[in-house]
């Protein structure tokens, strides 16, 4: 029985051995089980770098170093309500650096840290303590001027931005103001940050005042007065007038014939006209008159016809020789009011009569001008200091510092009031 079992398994081995063989030898692969399909999976998104705007430029005493703030900036964006302020934007729209361009910005604008913030919140800074201030009522133009200093600055995105904050802060306060946004027209320049546009030196203040023309900028003669020099005989207290007129008591020459002061050679008399010869009182002085037959028409009227005939005692010219001065035109008795004061019919009266007489008070060496012209300065006693230029200071070293110029003036714009980036 254990025989018949053993020789039992024997046989089932050979058979699978066989299988085996079978198998490979028919170059048939194994079934392979194909795994499930899984869900894909999505990577998990890289943060954004976050942008941060660049160290503040300063120099080595922590002023602000203004060269290198134009270097890193790519546009600079102005302000300008009363108070004008520029922002100085890199490529991130950070601002860099915030100037004020006046003395109204520096009262308004003095308490904000420009550095670090974008300009979206540096215009909303702006424009509130602008309304703290009164600067910003309603319907006040706001000025929005953007200077591209590079090719990296977006100034169209920058306008906007700035417009919508500008707005938007506005809204916050229930105002609506006017926006008007430009680009600034600079040509390739920026306004100069040392003096703020204004092309003087900003350092002059502390500069001491000339000691030629002691800070007035003009040289005055020191010997006369605007030009003058006073009369030394008069000291200037006299009258124009070198003449005057008084009412006082003298003996007046009359005309015995017509009582006329014989003084008044002038007098025309009203009948004769000076002439001395009175008009004909029947021709009014012409020599003819009216012709009586033709009552100065100098025709007739024909009754037969009803035609005109010519008058044939004045000849057609409606006017007669004057009998009664014969032609003359004149009377033939002298003018009785016209006199020609005969020098032999003369008397003096004892009366008040005005009298020219000469001025007391007017100086004969001044002629009552009280002056006299300057001969040092012929009049010309003011004149532009050559010591300081006009400025009245004694030039800094700031106005000296870039090569020289004209004192007083900004060293950095050289007066212009605007610089190239």
């Amino acid at each position: 029985m254990k025989k018949h079992v053993t020789t039992t398994i024997s046989i089932v081995l050979i058979i699978v051995l066989a299988c085996s063989v079978l198998i490979s030898c028919s170059g048939e692969a194994p079934a392979v089980e194909t795994p499930a399909p899984t869900a894909s999976v999505t990577p998990e998104p890289q943060p954004t770098p976050v942008k941060t705007p660049a160290p503040r430029p300063v120099t080595d005493t922590g002023e602000t170093d203004w060269e290198a703030v134009l270097e890193r900036s790519s546009a600079v964006v102005y302000l300008t309500i009363n108070p004008e302020v520029a922002l100085y934007v890199d490529e991130n729209n950070f601002v860099i650096c915030g100037d004020c361009l006046n003395d109204d910005a520096r009262d308004a604008y003095s308490n904000i840290n420009f550095y670090g913030a974008t300009i979206d919140e540096c215009t909303k800074l702006v424009i509130e303590a602008a309304i703290d201030r009164n600067y910003l009522t309603s319907n006040k133009d706001v000025k929005v001027d953007v200077a591209a200093l590079n090719d990296s600055a977006d100034t169209q995105a920058i306008k906007e931005t700035t417009r919508e904050s500008v707005n938007e802060t506005a809204a916050g306060h229930n105002m609506s103001v006017n926006v008007v946004v430009s680009d600034f027209d600079g040509q390739g320049k920026v306004i100069c940050f040392d003096c703020d546009g204004t092309g003087k030196c900003a350092y002059c203040d502390t500069c001491p005042p000339c000691a030629k023309c002691r800070g007035t900028g003009n040289m005055v003669c020191e010997l006369c007065h605007e030009g003058y020099l006073t009369c030394s005989f008069c000291n200037g207290v006299t009258e124009s007038e070198q003449f005057i007129t008084e009412v006082m008591e003298t003996d007046v020459e009359y005309c015995k014939v017509c009582g006329f002061p014989t003084s008044e050679k002038d007098h025309i008399c009203p009948i004769c006209h000076g002439s001395g010869k009175v008009p004909c009182h029947m021709c009014g002085g012409v020599g003819r008159t009216f012709c009586t037959e033709c009552n100065g028409k100098g025709y007739h009227i024909l009754d037969k016809d009803n035609s005109k005939s010519e008058c044939l005692r004045c000849g057609g010219t409606g006017l007669n020789h004057c009998n009664e001065c014969d032609g003359t035109g004149y009377e033939p008795r002298p003018c009785p009011v016209y006199c020609d004061h005969p020098g032999n019919m003369h008397e003096f009266r004892h009366e008040l009569a005005e009298v020219q007489i000469d001025n007391p008070n007017w100086c004969r060496y001044c002629q009552g001008q009280g002056t006299f012209l300057c001969e040092v300065c012929k009049g010309d006693y003011s004149s532009t200091c050559d010591g300081c230029e006009g400025t009245g200071i004694t030039p800094c070293g700031m106005c000296m510092e870039n090569g020289p110029h004209k004192k007083g003036v900004c060293a950095v714009c050289y007066g212009e009031g605007m610089i190239t980036p």
